[in-house]
Protein backbone atom coordinates (compact mmCIF):
# COMPACT_ATOMS: atom_id res chain seq x y z
CA UNK A 1 0.00 0.00 0.00
CA UNK A 2 2.80 2.41 0.92
CA UNK A 3 4.49 1.77 -2.46
CA UNK A 4 1.21 2.52 -4.22
CA UNK A 5 0.77 5.74 -2.20
CA UNK A 6 4.35 6.79 -2.97
CA UNK A 7 3.92 6.11 -6.68
CA UNK A 8 0.62 8.04 -6.69
CA UNK A 9 2.23 11.01 -4.96
CA UNK A 10 5.13 11.00 -7.40
CA UNK A 11 2.73 10.85 -10.34
CA UNK A 12 0.65 13.70 -8.92
CA UNK A 13 3.74 15.88 -8.45
CA UNK A 14 4.91 15.18 -12.01
CA UNK A 15 1.46 16.00 -13.37
CA UNK A 16 1.37 19.22 -11.38
CA UNK A 17 4.81 20.22 -12.67
CA UNK A 18 3.72 19.43 -16.21
CA UNK A 19 0.61 21.58 -15.84
CA UNK A 20 2.65 24.43 -14.38
CA UNK A 21 5.15 24.17 -17.21
CA UNK A 22 2.34 24.13 -19.75
CA UNK A 23 0.80 27.17 -18.12
CA UNK A 24 4.09 29.06 -18.37
CA UNK A 25 4.45 28.08 -22.01
CA UNK A 26 1.03 29.52 -22.75
CA UNK A 27 2.02 32.99 -21.59
CA UNK A 28 3.25 35.83 -23.80
CA UNK A 29 4.95 39.04 -22.65
CA UNK A 30 3.92 42.56 -23.55
CA UNK A 31 5.60 45.87 -22.73
CA UNK A 32 3.81 48.68 -20.91
CA UNK A 33 5.24 52.19 -21.29
CA UNK A 34 4.08 54.59 -18.59
CA UNK A 35 4.34 58.31 -19.42
CA UNK A 36 2.82 61.50 -17.94
CA UNK A 37 0.44 61.46 -20.93
CA UNK A 38 -0.86 57.92 -20.56
CA UNK A 39 0.21 54.34 -21.19
CA UNK A 40 1.25 52.52 -24.34
CA UNK A 41 1.26 48.76 -24.86
CA UNK A 42 3.88 47.26 -27.17
CA UNK A 43 4.80 43.83 -28.48
CA UNK A 44 8.30 42.64 -29.36
CA UNK A 45 9.01 40.50 -32.42
CA UNK A 46 10.38 36.99 -31.91
CA UNK A 47 12.26 37.25 -35.22
CA UNK A 48 14.48 40.07 -33.92
CA UNK A 49 15.75 37.83 -31.16
CA UNK A 50 18.82 39.81 -30.07
CA UNK A 51 16.89 43.03 -29.65
CA UNK A 52 13.95 41.37 -27.95
CA UNK A 53 16.06 39.56 -25.36
CA UNK A 54 18.14 42.66 -24.68
CA UNK A 55 15.08 44.88 -24.24
CA UNK A 56 13.35 42.44 -21.91
CA UNK A 57 16.49 42.10 -19.79
CA UNK A 58 16.80 45.87 -19.36
CA UNK A 59 13.08 46.34 -18.73
CA UNK A 60 12.81 43.56 -16.16
CA UNK A 61 15.86 44.83 -14.29
CA UNK A 62 14.33 48.31 -14.01
CA UNK A 63 17.07 49.97 -16.07
CA UNK A 64 14.54 51.89 -18.14
CA UNK A 65 12.65 53.34 -15.21
CA UNK A 66 12.76 57.14 -15.03
CA UNK A 67 14.80 57.62 -18.20
CA UNK A 68 13.99 60.74 -20.23
CA UNK A 69 12.53 61.20 -23.65
CA UNK A 70 15.65 63.14 -24.62
CA UNK A 71 14.94 63.72 -28.33
CA UNK A 72 11.49 64.55 -29.64
CA UNK A 73 10.67 65.62 -33.21
CA UNK A 74 7.01 66.10 -34.08
CA UNK A 75 5.82 64.19 -37.17
CA UNK A 76 8.94 62.02 -36.92
CA UNK A 77 9.71 60.15 -33.69
CA UNK A 78 10.22 60.25 -29.91
CA UNK A 79 13.51 58.86 -28.58
CA UNK A 80 14.43 57.54 -25.14
CA UNK A 81 16.42 54.77 -23.45
CA UNK A 82 19.59 56.67 -22.53
CA UNK A 83 20.26 54.94 -19.22
CA UNK A 84 22.39 57.85 -17.98
CA UNK A 85 19.24 60.01 -17.83
CA UNK A 86 17.68 57.59 -15.33
CA UNK A 87 19.11 55.85 -12.29
CA UNK A 88 22.26 54.60 -14.05
CA UNK A 89 25.44 56.66 -14.12
CA UNK A 90 26.14 55.89 -17.78
CA UNK A 91 24.44 54.64 -20.91
CA UNK A 92 24.86 51.09 -22.24
CA UNK A 93 28.41 50.58 -23.51
CA UNK A 94 27.68 47.80 -26.03
CA UNK A 95 25.98 47.43 -29.40
CA UNK A 96 23.75 44.83 -31.03
CA UNK A 97 24.06 43.38 -34.52
CA UNK A 98 21.44 44.74 -36.92
CA UNK A 99 18.37 42.56 -37.49
CA UNK A 100 16.66 44.10 -40.52
CA UNK A 101 13.32 42.63 -41.62
CA UNK A 102 12.06 45.61 -43.63
CA UNK A 103 9.68 43.61 -45.83
CA UNK A 104 7.63 42.66 -42.76
CA UNK A 105 8.48 45.10 -39.98
CA UNK A 106 9.10 48.66 -41.07
CA UNK A 107 8.85 52.24 -39.78
CA UNK A 108 5.08 52.62 -39.60
CA UNK A 109 3.53 54.72 -36.86
CA UNK A 110 4.11 53.01 -33.51
CA UNK A 111 7.20 51.10 -34.67
CA UNK A 112 9.71 50.43 -31.91
CA UNK A 113 13.23 50.72 -33.33
CA UNK A 114 16.80 50.82 -32.05
CA UNK A 115 18.81 54.03 -32.22
CA UNK A 116 22.41 53.84 -33.40
CA UNK A 117 25.51 55.79 -34.35
CA UNK A 118 25.88 57.08 -37.91
CA UNK A 119 27.26 55.06 -40.80
CA UNK A 120 30.60 56.86 -40.88
CA UNK A 121 31.60 55.34 -37.54
CA UNK A 122 29.17 52.42 -37.67
CA UNK A 123 29.06 51.00 -41.22
CA UNK A 124 27.52 47.75 -39.99
CA UNK A 125 24.55 49.75 -38.64
CA UNK A 126 24.80 48.11 -35.21
CA UNK A 127 22.17 49.19 -32.69
CA UNK A 128 22.62 51.01 -29.42
CA UNK A 129 22.53 48.69 -26.44
CA UNK A 130 19.67 50.60 -24.83
CA UNK A 131 18.44 53.65 -26.75
CA UNK A 132 15.33 53.30 -28.89
CA UNK A 133 12.69 55.42 -30.55
CA UNK A 134 8.99 55.16 -31.29
CA UNK A 135 7.84 56.37 -34.70
CA UNK A 136 5.14 58.99 -35.15
CA UNK A 137 5.84 60.00 -38.75
CA UNK A 138 3.47 61.25 -41.40
CA UNK A 139 1.25 59.81 -44.14
CA UNK A 140 2.68 59.54 -47.66
CA UNK A 141 1.14 59.03 -51.07
CA UNK A 142 3.11 57.55 -53.99
CA UNK A 143 4.78 60.87 -54.80
CA UNK A 144 5.71 61.37 -51.16
CA UNK A 145 7.23 57.89 -51.02
CA UNK A 146 9.35 58.65 -54.07
CA UNK A 147 10.79 61.64 -52.25
CA UNK A 148 11.37 59.53 -49.13
CA UNK A 149 13.10 56.86 -51.22
CA UNK A 150 15.37 59.56 -52.62
CA UNK A 151 16.16 60.72 -49.09
CA UNK A 152 16.83 57.14 -47.99
CA UNK A 153 19.18 56.64 -50.93
CA UNK A 154 21.07 59.82 -50.06
CA UNK A 155 21.46 58.67 -46.45
CA UNK A 156 22.80 55.33 -47.69
CA UNK A 157 25.25 56.80 -50.21
CA UNK A 158 26.56 59.76 -48.20
CA UNK A 159 28.75 57.83 -45.70
CA UNK A 160 30.07 55.63 -48.51
CA UNK A 161 30.96 58.73 -50.51
CA UNK A 162 32.81 60.15 -47.51
CA UNK A 163 34.71 56.89 -47.10
CA UNK A 164 35.57 56.87 -50.81
CA UNK A 165 37.04 60.38 -50.98
CA UNK A 166 39.32 59.59 -48.03
CA UNK A 167 41.06 56.98 -50.17
CA UNK A 168 43.11 57.26 -53.37
CA UNK A 169 40.60 55.12 -55.30
CA UNK A 170 38.08 57.89 -56.01
CA UNK A 171 40.10 60.81 -57.37
CA UNK A 172 37.27 62.09 -59.57
CA UNK A 173 34.79 62.13 -56.70
CA UNK A 174 37.33 63.87 -54.49
CA UNK A 175 37.83 66.59 -57.12
CA UNK A 176 34.09 67.13 -57.52
CA UNK A 177 33.62 67.40 -53.78
CA UNK A 178 36.46 69.90 -53.54
CA UNK A 179 34.93 71.96 -56.37
CA UNK A 180 31.59 72.41 -54.56
CA UNK A 181 33.27 72.98 -51.20
CA UNK A 182 35.47 75.72 -52.64
CA UNK A 183 32.52 77.40 -54.35
CA UNK A 184 30.67 77.56 -51.03
CA UNK A 185 33.73 78.93 -49.24
CA UNK A 186 33.99 81.66 -51.88
CA UNK A 187 30.28 82.47 -51.85
CA UNK A 188 28.14 81.47 -48.86
CA UNK A 189 24.97 82.08 -50.88
CA UNK A 190 25.91 79.07 -53.03
CA UNK A 191 23.33 76.30 -52.51
CA UNK A 192 25.81 73.76 -51.20
CA UNK A 193 23.10 71.45 -49.81
CA UNK A 194 21.46 70.95 -53.21
CA UNK A 195 24.84 70.61 -54.92
CA UNK A 196 25.91 68.03 -52.36
CA UNK A 197 22.72 66.00 -52.76
CA UNK A 198 23.02 65.97 -56.53
CA UNK A 199 26.68 64.98 -56.40
CA UNK A 200 26.05 62.13 -53.96
CA UNK A 201 23.06 60.69 -55.84
CA UNK A 202 24.82 60.97 -59.21
CA UNK A 203 27.86 59.13 -57.83
CA UNK A 204 26.02 55.83 -57.28
CA UNK A 205 27.65 53.97 -60.18
CA UNK A 206 31.11 55.06 -59.07
CA UNK A 207 30.38 54.01 -55.51
CA UNK A 208 29.05 50.63 -56.66
CA UNK A 209 32.46 49.88 -58.19
CA UNK A 210 33.91 50.24 -54.71
CA UNK A 211 31.16 48.87 -52.47
CA UNK A 212 28.91 46.66 -54.62
CA UNK A 213 25.21 47.04 -55.59
CA UNK A 214 23.47 50.02 -53.97
CA UNK A 215 20.04 50.14 -55.61
CA UNK A 216 17.20 51.32 -53.41
CA UNK A 217 14.62 48.52 -52.91
CA UNK A 218 11.62 50.83 -53.23
CA UNK A 219 8.41 50.08 -51.31
CA UNK A 220 6.19 47.00 -51.40
CA UNK A 221 2.43 47.21 -51.88
CA UNK A 222 2.03 46.54 -48.14
CA UNK A 223 4.38 49.39 -47.25
CA UNK A 224 2.61 51.75 -49.65
CA UNK A 225 -0.76 50.91 -48.11
CA UNK A 226 0.44 51.30 -44.52
CA UNK A 227 2.34 54.53 -45.15
CA UNK A 228 -0.70 56.00 -46.94
CA UNK A 229 -3.21 55.06 -44.22
CA UNK A 230 -1.27 54.88 -40.94
CA UNK A 231 1.87 56.84 -41.75
CA UNK A 232 5.41 56.52 -40.56
CA UNK A 233 9.03 57.32 -41.47
CA UNK A 234 9.73 55.26 -44.61
CA UNK A 235 13.18 56.70 -45.30
CA UNK A 236 14.50 54.82 -42.23
CA UNK A 237 13.58 51.36 -43.55
CA UNK A 238 16.60 49.11 -43.90
CA UNK A 239 18.75 51.56 -41.95
CA UNK A 240 17.60 50.92 -38.35
CA UNK A 241 16.35 47.73 -36.72
CA UNK A 242 12.60 47.65 -36.03
CA UNK A 243 12.03 45.13 -33.23
CA UNK A 244 8.53 45.83 -31.94
CA UNK A 245 5.39 47.93 -32.21
CA UNK A 246 3.11 50.00 -30.01
CA UNK A 247 -0.28 48.33 -30.45
CA UNK A 248 -2.33 50.32 -27.93
CA UNK A 249 -2.04 53.97 -26.95
CA UNK A 250 -0.84 55.47 -30.23
CA UNK A 251 -2.35 58.79 -29.17
CA UNK A 252 0.27 59.00 -26.40
CA UNK A 253 2.97 59.21 -29.07
CA UNK A 254 1.22 62.28 -30.50
CA UNK A 255 1.01 63.92 -27.08
CA UNK A 256 4.69 63.41 -26.32
CA UNK A 257 5.71 64.52 -29.82
CA UNK A 258 3.69 67.73 -29.46
CA UNK A 259 5.71 69.00 -26.48
CA UNK A 260 7.88 72.08 -26.88
CA UNK A 261 11.60 71.41 -27.40
CA UNK A 262 14.86 73.36 -27.55
CA UNK A 263 17.18 73.69 -30.55
CA UNK A 264 18.59 70.22 -29.80
CA UNK A 265 15.10 68.63 -29.92
CA UNK A 266 15.16 68.05 -26.16
CA UNK A 267 11.80 68.67 -24.42
CA UNK A 268 11.78 71.89 -22.37
CA UNK A 269 10.01 70.06 -19.56
CA UNK A 270 11.26 66.63 -18.50
CA UNK A 271 9.21 63.69 -19.76
CA UNK A 272 10.18 60.54 -17.90
CA UNK A 273 9.36 56.96 -18.77
CA UNK A 274 8.68 53.85 -16.74
CA UNK A 275 8.62 50.40 -18.33
CA UNK A 276 7.10 47.18 -17.06
CA UNK A 277 6.68 43.71 -18.56
CA UNK A 278 3.37 41.90 -18.22
CA UNK A 279 2.53 38.27 -19.03
CA UNK A 280 -0.83 37.45 -20.57
CA UNK A 281 -2.35 34.17 -21.83
CA UNK A 282 -1.11 33.24 -25.29
CA UNK A 283 -4.69 32.96 -26.54
CA UNK A 284 -5.44 36.52 -25.43
CA UNK A 285 -2.20 37.71 -27.00
CA UNK A 286 -3.11 36.06 -30.29
CA UNK A 287 -6.63 37.51 -30.28
CA UNK A 288 -5.47 41.05 -29.54
CA UNK A 289 -2.12 41.32 -31.28
CA UNK A 290 -1.73 38.38 -33.66
CA UNK A 291 -2.62 40.59 -36.63
CA UNK A 292 0.58 42.60 -36.06
CA UNK A 293 2.80 39.55 -36.53
CA UNK A 294 3.35 39.48 -40.28
CA UNK A 295 4.28 36.29 -42.08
Amino acid sequence: MSNFRHAFQQGFVLLLLALLTLGCAEKKEVIIFETPYGEMTAILYDETELHKENFLRLAKSGKYNDVLFHRVIENFMIQTGDLSTGASEKDADYRLDAEFMSARYFHEKGALAAARRGDETNPEKKSSGSQFYIVQGEKYNDEGLKLRAKRRQFLKLYPLFQRAIKTDRAVELTEKWAYHTNKYQEDTTYDFASAQEGLILNSQSALEKLFGPLDDPGYSDLQKEVYATIGGAPHLDGEYTVFGKVVEGLEVIDKVAAQATDDRDRPLEEIRLRVRVESIPASEYEDKYGKYIRK
